[in-house]
């Protein structure tokens, strides 16, 4: 009788020579029951859990299978094949319809005993219920090292897991310490406050990807593509930089379909939570403003269709990544809706959405460049004066001055320590070279050199800021860019559209109809209010269209203006102005 042989070891609980002690073992049960085994039939599958089904070993025994290549599979102990007592009886009920007996040496079963079901049931219940059993001893073991004040794999970038206490062989002689606790790992660390305070400054996720591949950045893996935008979005909303570790988060669950695993949020009870500020790397306020920024970008990005009845609503995409500065900003005091670009002629211009639909009264436009202009020159009159633009850059280069006073003593202070650590090394070194060498010598020189490298570490990032300590431009250097605003600011369109959004306001504007002159906007921003006209005697065919309601588009129109309050800047705050006149709409001043 031709037949196969399977056999199997898990990484966990066996070792590789365990493969031939099987196989070794079914030679012999094949003897007994006269049976013939060919070498190509024999199938192994190495560090293979048995929970696991897409074994490579054991897919090519069950094709095998299916034709028929062999009249029996022989395994040490039913437990080879699988401990999932469901898909155990899958195997056993599809070799039997191929006509293949399953022999058990261990177990004693024959698949072809009539008595035998009764059998495998219960060997697959009790191969499952050791996996319960393994999978609830080693939570149990996770918690008491947790009670101890140690870690649990829950190393992360930014961080080192290092050995503490006294360290012991186990039965396989491999050295393991009473258990591990994290310390911050100096140059990752660096990186990670970058990846913070950049995105809390408004730069992208992908913009942060690029820079980082772009400099060659080291990451934890080594991976061909280097950093990714979901690797930093993880980073990004990763408690553990703030100092909060919660572990127990989660369980995995097997799906019984196809036994891959699946995770599983645990009740909030069985969390544990510890607040460890010497792992602190990035500070509250930075982390607050992390999260600010999510809660801005949240829902902008694009997902499946909701379901009816979901109550999460999809964001428009303008509102976060705007394509022009005032995209996402303009609202139509008529109904409320969106006010933006209808047509790409002549540079473009902004009309009612809802009125390029049909639902809104409202059909004037306003030429986009016109907008943006007018726009630029309120804040550059209101925000952007360049005596009071360089006494805020010369008020912040003292204040960075001051707080970097101590940065030299710092670097003296590191270098003497590194120095130390450096000699310490050294003695370290001459003592084992010398055969003096005991475990905890080599544990204590490991610990200088993890010191040593930290201070390394910490020395380069403040030299750097001694030598890059901020200082305030020349007025001329600030009257050139203020007089450049606008082309600096389509520089990078949609962060400048953004923080305008925030100096701004929402602009509402509302249509004007005057009985004597050209139609225009007014338009309220937390600025002032401000009137852009526009020429209704246009020759373009498409504008007399729309003044019909042939075209989803609007007139052309008119303009924009701004409400009066106070405008919030990052570093002073100006009072709110208010124009003595409202312009007659027929013409507007180069300045106010």
């Amino acid at each position: 009788m031709r037949a196969a042989i399977y056999a199997r070891y898990s990484s966990e609980n066996q070792r590789p020579e365990s493969i031939d002690d099987q196989v070794r073992a079914c030679r012999r049960l094949a003897e007994d029951h006269g049976c013939v085994v060919d070498n190509k039939y024999v199938y192994v599958d190495e560090a293979k859990s048995g929970a696991l089904r897409d074994r490579p070993g054991l897919e090519a025994l069950c094709t095998a299978v299916r034709e028929q290549a062999f009249e029996a599979v022989l395994v040490d102990d039913l437990s080879r094949l699988s401990r999932d007592n469901h898909f155990l009886l899958t195997l056993y009920a599809e070799f039997r319809f191929h006509g293949v007996r399953i022999l058990s040496r261990a177990d004693c079963l024959d698949s072809d005993d009539r008595h035998s079901k009764l059998g495998f049931q219960m060997r697959g219940i009790v191969n499952e219920l050791y996996l319960d059993d393994l999978r609830e001893k080693t939570l149990r073991g996770q918690l008491g090292q947790k009670a101890r004040g140690f870690t649990v794999g829950e190393a992360t970038y930014g961080y080192r897991s290092v050995p503490v206490g006294e360290i012991r062989a186990d039965r396989r002689g491999r050295p393991r310490p009473d258990g591990y606790r994290m310390t911050i790992e100096g140059a990752e660390a660096g990186v990670v406050r970058r990846i913070f305070e950049n995105f809390a400054g408004g730069v992208g996720i992908n913009a942060i990807v690029k820079a980082l591949n772009r400099e060659h950045v080291r990451g934890r893996r080594k991976t061909a593509g280097g950093w990714s935008p979901s690797t930093v979005s993880r980073i990004l909303k990763n408690e553990k930089y703030v100092g909060r570790w919660t572990w127990n988060r989660t369980e995995t669950r097997r799906d019984p379909r196809t036994g891959r695993k699946r995770r599983h949020a645990k009740d909030r009870t069985e969390w544990h939570v510890t607040e460890s500020e010497h792992l602190r790397i990035v500070s509250v306020e930075v982390w607050d403003r992390v999260l600010a920024r999510w809660s801005e970008i949240d829902r902008a990005w694009p997902v499946r269709r909701a379901h009816r009845g979901d109550s999460v609503r999809q964001r428009s995409y303008a509102e976060t990544h705007p394509p022009h500065l005032l995209s996402g900003m303009l609202r139509c005091a008529a109904c409320g809706n969106t006010i933006g670009q209808v047509s790409g002629k002549s540079g473009g211009y902004y009309g009612c959405l809802s009125a390029a639909r049909r639902a809104c009264g409202n059909r004037l436009l306003v030429r986009r460049g016109v907008a943006e202009a007018k726009l630029m020159e309120i804040v550059r009159a209101q925000i952007c004066d360049a005596g009071r633009v360089h006494a805020v850059l010369e008020a912040v280069g003292r204040e960075v001055q001051r707080l970097c006073a101590d940065l030299p003593e710092n670097l003296k202070l590191k270098r003497a320590s590194l120095a130390a650590e450096e000699r310490k090394i050294a003695n370290f070194i001459d003592f084992i070279g010398d055969g003096k060498g005991t475990r905890a010598l080599s544990q204590a020189l490991g610990e200088a050199e993890q010191r040593a490298t930290t201070l390394r570490d910490e020395i380069g990032v403040l030299d750097s800021a001694s030598q890059n300590v901020f200082e305030a431009p020349p007025a001329e250097w600030v009257i050139e860019r203020i007089a450049k605003l606008q082309d600096l600011l389509e520089r990078a369109t949609v962060r400048s559209a953004i923080l305008l959004r925030q100096v701004l306001g929402p602009v509402t504007l509302t249509a004007i109809h005057p009985e004597v002159g050209k139609p225009y906007y007014q338009a309220e921003t937390i600025l002032q209010i401000v009137n852009f006209l526009g020429d209704p005697e246009d020759s373009s065919n498409w504008l007399r269209k729309w003044r019909r309601g042939e075209l989803n588009t609007g007139p052309r129109g008119t303009a924009v203006a701004h409400r009066k309050s106070v405008c919030g800047v990052t570093i002073l705050r100006f009072p709110a102005t208010t124009l003595p006149f409202l312009l007659d709409g027929h013409s507007v001043p180069t300045s106010f």
